[in-house]
């Protein structure tokens, strides 16, 4: 008679052996779903924060800009130093600021080359390339236009763009054709 239960016990040993493998399969899968579940969730938080990160970039660029445009305009608003040209440097808009010093005249060119706004200050009379300039800020386009005593400008960068900045100067808007 003992023999008969030590063999119905083997028989129950490995019946729970057969069963905690399912269940350790089970778990093991449930674990996988649930890392698969975390990770999509890490790269899509990662996404959101690069695409975030890019359009705070863009929205600073395009801040510096204007800032900059605003003050040199308005540090130089005199009789005939302010003027557009509309096919200036790479044939997009231009504003050009004249300034004499030391009986020489001097051409300001602010304008946007290869996805930067630059700056350029050359002897009067000489076209101005990206070689003696320097970078202000990444926009895409500058347009510029005005007639008497105002100065429309307006900042492209991406997907963004400013609402037009219209300036009310002392003196007249000239256009450089």
């Amino acid at each position: 008679m003992i023999m008969k239960n030590s063999t119905q016990s083997n028989k129950i040993i490995y019946a729970q052996n057969g069963y905690s493998l399912i269940e350790m399969s089970i778990v093991m899968l449930l674990l996988v779903l649930f890392g698969l579940g975390i990770f999509m969730l890490a790269a899509a938080t990662t996404t959101t924060y690069e695409s975030l990160v890019d359009q705070k970039t863009e929205s600073e660029s395009v801040r510096v800009a204007r800032s900059y445009l605003i003050t040199k305009v308005r540090q130089n608003d005199r009789v005939g130093s302010v003027k557009i040209a509309s096919n200036g440097i790479n044939n997009g808009d231009a504003l050009v600021i004249f300034e004499s010093i030391d009986d020489a005249v001097y051409e300001t060119w602010i304008y946007v080359s290869k996805g930067q706004l630059r700056e350029a200050t050359v002897l009067e009379g000489v076209i101005p390339n990206d070689d003696v300039s320097f970078e202000i800020a990444e926009i895409d386009r500058l347009i510029v236009s005005g007639d008497q005593h105002a100065l429309v400008i307006g900042i492209e960068k991406g997907d963004l763009q400013l609402t037009d900045i219209l300036l009310t100067l002392k003196s007249e808007v000239e256009r450089i054709e």
